[in-house]
This record gives C-alpha cells, structure tokens and sequence, in this order.
C-alpha cells in the first residue's frame, strides 16, 4: 500500500477511506501473496529424455534453506515453453519458496534444448513425457500440475489430451483453442508468430544469413509488410514452420479426449485468445465432471493490471496472478481450502459505470465491477436487436424504405487498426483507444440516441447484414463502440468476414463480434462501425484492386446488431 497516496485522482476522496478500501480489495483478489515456506530456492539444469531419445533442457527449482535444496518430496509444477525457459525464473522461485518443486522446460527444437520445432506437433507427447518424468523423481510426490499462459497453457491442453496419469490440475493463463479466426479471414498475427518463431530459430542464421537476420531482428515491421506469400515462402525455408502454417491445430476435434482434471480458465476481454478459452471452458464444462473455473478481467494477452490502453477501470480491475495460482494449486495438490478463490465457477468483469472522467495519469475512468456466475454466458439473458436506418442510425424498430449505403473499398488503403484484440501492437496499439468520428468515406457509423437507462451488455454479440458487391469476393468488418456524450469512441470488439458470391447479389452474412461485458452508461451511445478492412489486424483482401460495396436496411433487407442483455 506504500503508493495508495499516489493513485489517480478520478474522483476526489479521503485517502485513508480509499487506502482502507484498497486493502480489502488486495486481501480478497489475491494482492497480498502468501508467506514464504522457505527462504530461498536450488537451481539445477539437466537434459531430459523423451521416448525417442531426444532431450529437453530443463530447470529444476527446490525448495531451499541457506540456499540448500531441502531433503524431501514436494507437489510439482511444470511449465513448459518456447521463448526460453529462462522466462519462468520468477514464477519458478515463487513457487519453490512456497514449497513446490518446479520444473521450466525449453521445448523441442528451442533454446537449450535438442531436436527440431515444430508448432503443437509434438507437445502432447513430450508434456506427457515430462510430467512422468517429474512424478518419478526423488524430490517428487507424485502430484503434478502445469501452469503457463499462451503458447506454454496450449501445451497443458496438447499434454492433457495425452492423459498423464499423474497430471491433477492446471491453470491455463491466456490459452485459447487454437482455432482459426472466424470469419474465414487470414490471421495476420499467427502468421507473424510463425514467422518470429522461425527467426529465432537455430535454422536462421543459416537459411537466410547473418546480414539478413540482423536486418529483421532491427526492424520487426518489416514482417508486417510482407505479403501473405512473401511470408509463406519465408517459411518454406523452415519446414516444421511452414507445416503448422500450412495446417493449423484447434482443439474443437480434441477435447473429448482430453484427462478430465481441474483447470482454471484466465484471460481478458482484450486478450485475442479469450474466444477461444471460453470455448475450452465452455466445453469443457460440460464433457467433464471436475470442477472448472473461469476469470476473464478487462485485460489484454498479459493480463490483471487496472489499466488497458487508454482506459482505467478502477482498484478493483487489479489482479495478482500468482496468488490465485497458488491457491488453485494448493487446493488441488495439497488438500488445503481456498483462501482466495470463490465458490462460483465464473468471475467477470463487467466494464463501464465510471465518470468518465480522466486520470491524473490521463487514463479515462471507465469503471467496472466483478461479477459471478455458474455458467458462461450467465443464464437467463436476451438478445436485443438494434436495427441500422437510414441517415446513421440504430433502432429498435425495423427500418422503411431506404436505399444502400455505399463506398468504395481499396485493399491498398485500409482502414488503420485501433485498438481491440491485436497481436500486432506496434503498429496497431491495443486495448482502448478512440476510435474517432468515423471520417472516411469507406466507414459507415450508425449509432443510437443518448441511453436513457444503463444497458448491460454481457455475452456474444453479432451484426448480422444485408450486403451487395461488385466484386465477387469482398471483406466487411464490424465494430461496436460505447459512444461517450463527449464523442470519445470506446472500442468493445470486432469482427471480420470474408464474402463469396454473385457481383451485385444481395446476401445476409453474420459477422461474429464476439464476447464482452460492458455496463453502457445513462447518456451514452451504442455505435456500430461497418466497413471492409480492419489493418494490420485483419488480412485485406486482395482479390480485386477495388470493390463498390453495399450495406442494405430496408424493410426487407433488415441489417441489425444483436447484443445479448441479461436480466436485471
């Protein structure tokens, strides 16, 4: 609490009534971690076998007094990673000072470690391997869990279909399903993660030279402006790369195989990942039996602080990860009782309710609250429809007669990337950022009056919408916006989708929006922005150097946005 004087000043208050409120807030979500068990921790590297012989660099973290490994057998955690196990050297020293041995693993092909990457392909069977591994040693009790967030949680999902017999638990951080994007648009940031990947490779000093390397490594933008096939031949250069880009891994076909242990469900409503770890949780949920939990904040890919972009969502958006961790763990690997964890099996925070008033930091307090649930979505909501109308727009009631709204869309000048879910933050910064006043001509905006009541909005949303082209193949995107009284644009989500059918045909396509929660305040807009590109996000589509295209909403080419709106 030593910085609570220096918290921004949203709204005024009595220090001592909000230091008092922030220590609560610390206590009840984790902020104040357990005590140390041990006052130190042993490090010790060694390779280990997989079944067919090549082996992995791996750390061993021991619990440890003065510095020497204590003499006994302890739960393990393992995490398992791609960018160097090194990265896991705080988690794993946190851990092993509570009393957990931890195991930190360079995968396959990466670092420290022998034989050949390729993406997914083999993390089943050598997390399998691992875990095994860990459960036989001497310092083990035979209890194991795994922990790590994006690549290292979708590797606790590839392990876990393997069924480790003794894998109990895991705690998967910002790991979604590895499914494509929806709307059958390119992912630009797989690809450019492919591409990395292959760059840090122990291929690329060979395959693309000294000079060449040293070039990309100066300026990462230039594997944002290669082409699709520019980027494909790249990685043709390295095979095992080129065969995930080729064939990319989801585990929709996989899950009911996967061990059914307890798994913790972590991610943010900006995360790219969130779609598809509330897919997991959701299914999850209801092919197995052991308890599963969920927490999604207002957070991007690195989740749990206060503030995402341009927005601040207030003390209580704050979230330690470790603790919860720890609890999870202890709970599971160690009988204890949660201290922190609730009963409830979902925990979300739903945004919005602030004053909208900015920061001394210049963040704009948008607000928020958690809230529980049983289930994802929470039961018993609605969906609502807005209509779009002629002139801007967005209604309750069903439009009249009107003509098209049309632009001319130009693959070679797309509409820049503003916030969101990204990948690709340095050139398209995510979280919230304003989206403006909507001045090009390629982006049509249509909006609601002022609210005259809160509207929370909780759960998948979708636009569904009449469209025409003069081109056979064609993008169009949608974004909602939560539309200040000032005209400051706040971003929620988005989506894209890649059109095929007969120039100058009309056709409805339903573009997914996703899953949100924000509470829109009294006085506020909903606003729904359409257009056909969204970069470096999405792909453009390249099929045609320009396309006139048609947004329909007439009495019978309805366009709408549906929002699903819990009850009170």
């Amino acid at each position: 609490l030593s910085g609570c004087a220096a918290r921004p000043k949203a709204v005024p208050r009595a220090r001592d009534t909000e230091c008092m409120h922030r220590l609560v807030l610390l206590l009840a979500l984790g902020g104040l971690a357990p005590a140390q068990v041990f006052d130190s921790y042993a490090v010790s590297t060694v390779m280990v076998p997989m079944r067919d012989g090549v082996k992995l660099a791996t750390d061993i973290y021991l619990p440890a007094r003065g510095g020497a490994a204590v003499g006994d057998r302890f739960p393990v955690l393992v995490y398992r990673s791609p960018y160097n196990k090194r990265g896991q050297r705080s988690e794993s020293a946190f851990f092993a000072q509570r009393g957990y041995a931890v195991v930190a693993q360079d995968c396959r092909g990466r670092y420290a470690s022998q034989g050949e990457f390729t993406p997914y392909a083999s993390e089943g069977r050598d997390g399998y391997d691992t875990i095994e591994w860990a459960a036989a040693q001497a310092w083990s009790n035979g209890k194991v869990g795994t922990a790590g967030a994006s690549y290292l949680g979708l590797v606790q999902y590839l392990a876990a279909i393997e069924k480790p017999p003794h894998l109990l638990a895991m705690f998967a951080l910002a790991a979604g399903s590895g499914a494509p994007m929806p709307g059958g648009v390119p992912d630009i940031g797989s690809d450019l993660w492919l591409v990395r990947m292959a760059l840090t490779s122990p291929r690329a000093p060979r395959v693309l030279g000294l000079e060449k390397l040293q070039e990309f490594q100066a300026d990462p933008g230039m594997v944002l402006k290669m082409s699709p096939g520019e980027r494909a031949a790249l990685l043709r250069n390295f095979p095992s790369y080129y065969a995930a880009y080729e064939t990319p891994q989801s585990l929709a076909e996989r899950y009911s195989r996967m061990k059914d242990v307890p798994i913790f469900f972590h991610s943010g409503w900006y995360d790219f990942q969130v779609e598809g770890l509330l897919e997991n949780f959701v299914t999850l949920s209801r092919l197995q039996k052991t308890p599963k939990k969920l927490m999604v904040g207002p957070w991007p890919h690195s989740a749990g602080a206060a503030e995402c972009g341009d927005a601040w969502f207030g003390p209580r958006a704050a979230v330690e990860i470790r603790p919860l961790e720890l609890d999870w763990f202890d709970h599971w690997l160690r009988q204890k009782e949660y201290q922190i964890i609730k009963s409830d099996s979902v925990e979300y925070f739903r945004m919005g309710g602030g004053p909208g008033t900015r920061t001394a930091g210049g963040k704009l307090d948008h607000g928020g609250e958690w809230r529980k649930a049983a289930s994802w979505p929470p039961a018993g909501g609605k969906p609502v429809r807005y209509y779009l109308q002629a002139g801007g727009a967005l209604s309750n009631a069903k439009p009249g007669a009107a003509p098209p709204s049309t632009y001319l869309f130009d693959p070679s000048n797309p509409v820049p990337t503003a916030g969101g879910r990204t990948r690709t933050a340095e050139k398209a910064p995510g979280c919230v950022q304003d989206q403006g006043r909507a001045s090009r001509a390629d982006v049509l905006t249509f909006s609601t009056p002022p609210l005259a009541r809160p509207l929370n909005v909780t759960g998948r949303m979708r636009a569904v919408i009449l469209v025409s082209s003069d081109a056979p193949e064609t993008d169009f995107t949608a974004k909602l916006i939560d539309l200040y009284p000032d005209g400051y644009a706040f971003p929620l989500n988005d989506g894209q989708i890649r059109t095929r059918y007969s120039a100058g045909q009309v056709h409805a396509v339903e573009i997914d929006l996703g899953s949100t929660s924000n509470l829109f305040a009294r006085g506020h807009r909903i606003r729904l922005d359409l257009s056909s590109s969204s970069y470096p996000k999405f792909e453009p589509n390249h099929s045609r150097p320009q396309a006139r295209n048609s947004v329909w909403h007439d009495a019978r080419h309805a366009s709408l946005l549906e929002l699903p709106v819990p009850e009170p």
